[in-house]
This record gives C-alpha cells, structure tokens and sequence, in this order.
C-alpha cells in the first residue's frame, strides 16, 4: 500500500487490525504515526519509514508478528511505549544517528526473533523493560561512546588502571530492566566511536595488519564490521524482590579492569606506530632538505610533510586548535610562523 503524498499524519487506530495488508509506505510529508496506528496488523511484512517521520506512536506497529526489518529514520525523535511490542518475528532492527534521544517503556519487548541491536549515540534513555523478554538478544552495541566511556579515552588515551566506565553516564541511559529476561546477553558492546579506527586507517597497511591481529588477540576489545573498535564490559542482573521490597538493578562491570587495560595497551601500539612512521617522514625531509651532493646546505628547508605534522599533532592533543594548520594556502604561513 502507497500512501498519498502530502499526508501529514496517520491517526490512532488508523489501520488496525487490518489482517490483509502486507505492505505499506509511508511518505516523507508524514511526520506522525498516531497510537495502534498498525497494531495487529499479523500479516504486514514489509513496512518502509521515509525520512521526515517525527514521532512512532505508543502501539504503532504492536503485534506485527509477520513484520521482519524496520530502519528507523534519522528523523525521528520518539518512539513510542511498546511500539514494537510482539513483533516476534521482527530480526533486524535499523536505527540511524539522528535526533532520537528516548526509546521509552517495553518498545521491543517480546522481539523474540531480535538478536542483534546498535543503539545510535543520539539516544540518552533507554527507559524501563525497552528490550524486555526479547530471548535470542545476544548482542546489544550502543554507539554513544563519547559520552558512555571515560573521556581521557578521546583526549589522550587511557592510562594503566583507570577505569574505561563513565558509570554515571551508562546508569543514566539503562534502567534496572532494560534488558531484563535477555538470558543470552551477558555482554554489553559500547563502541569508541570511530576515535581508534579513523587513527588505525590512516596508518600504513602493513601496520594496520599488524595492529587488527593484536586486536584479536587483546580481551575484551572487538573490531566490528564497519572498522569500528569495540569495548566489551559484563552484564549482572539482579531480580527485585518486592515483598522485601528491594528493587532489581542492572550493572554494567569492566571486571578486573579487563577493557581498560586492553583499551591503554591498544592506545599505546597505534601511538607507537603514528611516531615511528611520523619519524621516518621528518627524516627524509630533513634530509633531503641538507643535502645537496657532497655539500650540505644549512640554508636550505623543505617543510616536514602535512600527514606527518597532523599524527605528531594528534598525539599530542594540538589537533583541535591547529586544524586549520594543517592543510592550504593559509596554513603553510601559519605553520613557517610556527616553525620559526
């Protein structure tokens, strides 16, 4: 089913239960899908989100039982309670950074078919039972890294037995029982947001093969498909008891210090690698700026190449107020003013 375009909303109810229907549209011009908008729709299939879609009712799409894949689009900024409630059969969950920040109570709960999720960095809340009872869920990576990891990661990298937590950070976005009756997550995945990774590019390929294999073999640090570098920490889960009246909790642990460590000794070997090839490129340049035959010209300068000033500046943490340093016309005066 193709919707008009020039629609601005679906309102409650507007398809439920409508057992025929095993395709729908949505255009861009919707920037609304009202409460049940498709709930109990069993035999919908298929369900395309355009970008514009602003707000996913509280029951939009709730026991959809035939509905497979959804993507998110990044311009959606609430999904609704239990909007997804059921979808049993629902295996692939696509969210895209955008300006989602709350995923609110019970939205996938009872996804049974879901197993792998990545929670895009723009969300801030994942309120109470989100993933609840979904129990083939083994792998859940939430992508706010900058803001979920201790920030010296980002600046300088980790030093040996710091804490790679921010556990305030994390106890804000997950409630007790986000993923509560997932028994087989025991992991929770948070990625360095592409920080390790755009560091690891830029190297040689020789020392990229190089630092991929420690990777495997470093513990609780992943590389993901995407040539993101992932922190792995454990998961604990304790049940309330409400005749005691004691709450369940739910506890993210980086036990023995594990990533962290992991985290500091990969650190260290990028470092390693971005002065040993920055030294070699300083090297040449100066000398091939001396030498002239057999007589070396101590007036003469050739510039220390700009790939080779960025990783120094980088590691160094000079990058941020030395960016327009780096590169144009503008730039080679700064850096002879520098230079000099």
């Amino acid at each position: 089913m193709q919707l008009r375009k020039g629609l601005r909303s679906l309102g409650d109810d507007a398809f439920y239960g409508c057992e025929a229907l095993q395709q729908v549209t949505i255009p861009s011009s919707v920037i609304k899908l009202g409460s049940h908008a498709f709930d109990d729709c069993t035999n919908l299939t298929k369900v395309q989100l355009n970008e514009g879609l602003q707000v996913i009712g509280d029951y939009a799409f709730s026991c959809c039982t035939a509905l497979q894949s959804v993507t998110v689009p990044p311009s959606d900024s609430k999904l609704g309670r239990y909007a997804f409630l059921c979808c049993s059969k629902l295996a692939d969950v696509q969210f895209h950074e955008g300006l989602l920040q709350i995923i609110e109570g019970r939205a996938f709960q009872d996804c049974t078919g879901l197993q792998s999720v990545a929670v895009p960095s723009s969300v801030t809340d994942l309120q109470g039972g989100a993933f609840n009872s979904c129990a083939n869920l083994t792998e859940v990576i939430l992508l706010g890294g900058r803001r979920l990891l201790n920030q010296r990661i980002f600046d300088r990298g980790l030093l040996s037995g710091e804490e790679a937590l921010n556990k305030g950070r994390l106890n804000e976005m997950i409630g007790w029982n986000s993923f509560f009756n997932c028994p087989l997550l025991n992991t929770i995945k948070i990625s360095t947001s592409r920080v390790l990774s755009e560091r690891i590019e830029r190297l040689s390929n020789e020392c990229r093969i190089s630092i991929i294999r420690r990777i495997c073999g470093l513990r609780c640090i992943e590389l993901a498909r995407r040539g993101d570098v992932l922190a792995c920490f454990s998961l604990y889960r304790t049940a309330p008891d409400f005749e005691a009246g004691i709450d369940g909790s739910i506890e993210v642990h980086d036990k023995n210090n594990q990533a962290a460590e992991s985290l500091h000794q990969l650190f260290r070997l990028i470092s390693f690698h971005e002065l040993k090839e920055s030294s070699i490129l300083i090297e040449l340049a100066m000398w091939k700026s001396r030498f002239d035959g057999a007589q070396a010209r101590a007036d003469c300068r050739i510039p220390v190449p700009d790939p080779a000033k960025r990783l120094i500046m980088e590691y160094c943490g000079f990058t941020d107020f030395l960016e327009s340093a780096i590169e144009g016309n503008v730039a080679r005066k700064t850096l002879e003013e520098l230079d000099e």
